[in-house]
């Protein structure tokens, strides 16, 4: 294996011409985090070779790296919330099975991401609901890009929080069924990853804001921002207002709301 990694800096790519030697090296360090990474990057190389062989699906060997960093700090970011984060969600609403109308006055916002990855893009959906059930606006667009589901579900949410911004609600709730993103989101922890970019713009976003809260849902309970999502590769830059929503939505927006 030529190409691997630093020495000093598992990430980083370089030269190698002994893995064994390598591999020896990091664990006589005794290092907990260079072994960690370590561990992480061998198993990254070994997702990659079964992609090619089975999906024949191809990267190369700096994407393959960068993956393995990211999918670590995650790992680090959800033991430190595990840890400290309570039996119970904290907020009365987290962790909704079926989507329930906001109150009187509010708006509710729903939030999903869809990953193309024939296409390298990725697309999302925001639908804005008020008391009644009804659809006020909604919004899709799709991205020429190739990210990570949790990247795309990060940007989703960031996108959202500009998008309610253009409109005058007054209380406005958000709703992801992402819970990595919204844990990281609700967290101070600092991740240095595409994915933790968009986490710090989202709290940058929502510190300037009148959203009220940004609650977990299951997926169960964002059927409609799903498939608007999922239509984004049709109405790749699409606003929707209160009358112009297409027929194809209005089956799945009668069903969520009948689950309530």
């Amino acid at each position: 294996m030529k190409q691997s990694l630093k020495k000093g800096d598992v990430f980083q790519v370089v030269q190698v011409e002994n893995f064994e030697e390598w591999t020896g090296d990091v664990f006589q360090s005794n290092n907990q985090n260079r072994c960690a990474e370590m561990v992480t990057v061998c198993w990254a190389i070994w997702r990659h070779r079964n992609d090619v062989v089975w999906n024949r699906k191809f990267s190369n060997v700096n994407r393959v790296a960068a993956s393995a960093k990211q999918y670590l700090l995650r790992w680090k970011f959800a033991q430190v919330n595990c840890s400290s984060a309570p039996s119970r969600f904290e907020v009365q609403g987290d962790g909704a099975i079926t989507w329930v109308r906001p109150q009187d006055n509010s708006i509710k916002v729903t939030v999903d991401a869809a990953l193309f990855e024939n296409r390298d893009e990725y697309g999302l959906g925001l639908v804005a609901r008020d008391a009644d059930g009804k659809v006020v606006a909604a919004r899709t667009h799709c991205f020429a890009d190739k990210v990570s589901a949790e990247d795309a579900e990060a940007l989703a949410i960031k996108e959202a929080l500009s998008w309610i911004k253009e409109h005058d609600w007054q209380e406005v709730l958000m709703e992801s069924d992402c819970l990595a993103a919204v844990q990281a989101i609700k967290s101070t922890v600092e991740m240095r990853s595409s994915f933790g970019l968009a986490v710090e713009e989202c709290r940058r976003e929502l510190r300037l804001s009148n959203i009220l809260s940004l609650l977990f849902i299951k997926r169960s309970a964002n059927t409609v921002a799903h498939c608007f999502a999922r239509a984004s590769f049709k109405y790749p830059d699409r606003r929707f207002g209160r009358t112009d929503i297409h027929t194809e939505f209005l089956d799945c927006i009668l069903l969520e709301s009948s689950n309530e």
